[in-house]
Order: structure tokens, then sequence, then C-alpha cells
């Protein structure tokens, strides 16, 4: 009994931890291609900033936090739409978070400067760099508005200014850093 639960641990772990080096990969703007027969084609791809607050403050525990999230593309190059040169979006939503990584899942809509939409659903995975930066990976699906049934990748790079308040009762209130999002269609 107890190698066999020795052997599901073991399992999961592997798998987290191949979880996180693809994060971490993606995170550090590793491409990872896929086969020629699963070619995605990029619709568009912006760069821009964003800006986070956490309430209550995101500390060394985890725990449930309201997160206010608002980013700003531009410039965008879209090969899908090109009139489009810029958008944004700001959200709230909830998610199981600590200054060292976290997870949550949001739906957002982003306004382009066309006036078009585009409702993406994506997960999103929190992890601390040695920089203390705090990297947020979503990866999702665009559910209405241009682009409908693309896959699409958002990235912020936060800084915390503040670490050591990851440990008090207050914690980190806020981050803000560069953010892009790319909208990929397969071929």
């Amino acid at each position: 009994m107890r190698t066999t639960r020795r052997a599901g641990l073991l399992s999961t772990v592997r798998r987290s931890w191949t979880g996180a080096v693809v994060a971490v990969l993606v995170a550090a703007g590793v491409v990872v291609t896929a086969p020629a027969a699963q070619a995605a084609t990029e619709l568009l791809s912006c760069v821009g900033s964003g800006a986070v607050t956490y309430q209550p403050g995101v500390t060394a525990q985890p725990r449930v936090v309201s997160i206010s999230s608002s980013a700003n593309y531009g410039p965008c190059v879209s090969t899908g739409s090109p009139t489009i040169t810029s958008g944004g979006y700001a959200i709230v939503a909830n998610g199981l978070v600590s200054c060292l990584g976290g997870g949550i899942s949001i739906t957002v809509t982003i306004t382009w400067n066309t006036g078009e939409t585009t409702t993406v659903a994506a997960v999103g995975l929190v992890v601390l760099r040695p920089t203390n930066e705090v990297v947020v990976v979503y990866q999702g699906t665009v559910t209405a508005g241009r682009f409908t049934g693309a896959d699409v990748v958002m990235t912020a790079a936060l800084l915390n200014t503040t670490p050591a308040q990851c440990f008090t009762p207050e914690g980190v209130t806020g981050t803000s850093g560069p953010a892009d999002i790319t909208i990929t269609q397969l071929a």
C-alpha cells in the first residue's frame, strides 16, 4: 500500500514539475514549437502594460484574494485584422494566490481601438521570479467577438516593489509592469 501511495505521489510531483517548467518557459519567453501538422497562425500580437491590485493583500500564505486587473495593449500587429492597433480591459476576479504563486480563472472582454471586442476565458498560473517579478501566464480561448475560437496567451511580468510586505498581515496590495497578448489559430 505504501509503495502505491509513493508511486502516486511521485507521479503527481512529476506532473506538477512538468507544468511548472512549461509555465516558466512560457513566462521567460521561450518558444516551444508545435509539430508541423499543428502549426499555428498568429492572428494578433500586442505588447503593453498591466496593473493589479489585491484585496486583501497577498502574503506568504496562500489565500483567496480579490484581484482587480487591467491591461492596456499597444502597439498591436494583426494579420487577422490589421486595423487593430491597441486595446485594453479591466476586470475583477478571485484567485487562490500567495507571494510565491497561485492560480486564477478569468473571463475578460478586451475592447479594441476599432470598437470590436474579444471575450477570453482563460486559466492563469502565477509564478514568482527571483527578481521580485510576479509572472502571470494565462492560456485560454476566445469565446465571443473578434477571433472567436482562437487560442490566447496573455502574460504579465508585474514588479513587486514591496517584497517585504509578503511577510506582514497587510501583504502586497499592488503590482504593475509589462503585459502582452498573442492570439493564434491552428492552420
